[in-house]
């Protein structure tokens, strides 16, 4: 079986666009590339193991470093551009409620999620690249990378990292990523139990108060009961604090 050569501007296409094809001759006006690869989940958990420094050839090593790096330029610029047009065309014209900048998206062949994700990718650019040097470093990054980085919600210290050009992978941004969604829980968990406690406690004063005022219960009893509960508080409040110690 013969294996077919992929040309690598067709692997680029192939990566970042979608070329309607048509058997009849279409004029230039005609040919759109469409964004498919943001609106698809384009960015896989398992990656290709590739690794530079395996290649013994140096020269073919630093022409594909450089190759990759002006791949990644070239598509960078692309969304980069895309997300500024399509910033400009939502704070326009989003707002207005007869729906027709939701059916040009469609006709443009962008996904709402599409919009959005170059939106966010433009307004990073904008709000954090702010020379030439920064803005030209966030293009040569893996794409991507660029977008885990422009998410709303992406965190600040791996923003950052990446920024400070102490990540420069998907790879590495992920590990880290997880990493840390695995150090938080312990904090969040502790917190949790420490809100249920503090409502316990207020639903018990407030059953003892209720039983004061309706005389079911002797006062002088119930500030025995009152004292007899702060004391269980505070042991109870150390006793928190000494696990989260531990942890």
């Amino acid at each position: 079986m013969i294996n077919k050569k992929i040309n690598v501007l067709d692997r680029l296409k192939q990566d970042s666009f979608k070329k309607k094809e048509s058997p009849v001759k279409q004029n230039i006006e005609s040919k759109e590339f469409e964004i498919t690869v943001i609106e698809k989940d384009f960015l896989p958990d398992n990656e290709v193991l590739f690794n530079y420094e395996d290649i013994q050839d140096l020269e073919m090593k630093n022409d594909l470093l450089k190759y990759e790096s002006l791949l990644n330029l070239a598509k960078s610029n692309y969304h980069t551009k895309a997300g500024e047009i399509l910033n400009e065309a939502n704070e326009k014209y989003a707002n207005h409620k007869n729906g027709t900048f939701s059916i040009w998206l469609e006709h443009m062949k962008i996904g709402k999620k599409s919009a959005e994700r170059l939106i966010n990718r433009f307004k990073f650019i904008k709000n954090n690249c702010l020379t030439s040097e920064d803005q030209f470093y966030f293009e040569t990054l893996p794409l991507s990378l660029t977008y885990e980085i422009s998410a709303p919600n992406a965190n600040k210290d791996l923003i950052n990292a990446v920024l400070n050009k102490q990540i420069k992978t998907r790879k590495e941004y992920i590990i880290l990523k997880n990493t840390l969604k695995n150090e938080s829980p312990k904090v969040s968990e502790f917190d949790s139990i420490e809100k249920l406690f503090n409502k316990l406690n207020s639903n018990i004063f407030t059953l003892i108060e209720n039983k004061v005022e309706s005389s079911t219960l002797d006062s002088n009893k119930a500030k025995t009961v009152y004292e007899k509960i702060e004391l269980l508080n505070k042991e109870i409040k150390s006793l928190l604090i000494e696990i989260e110690k531990l942890n």
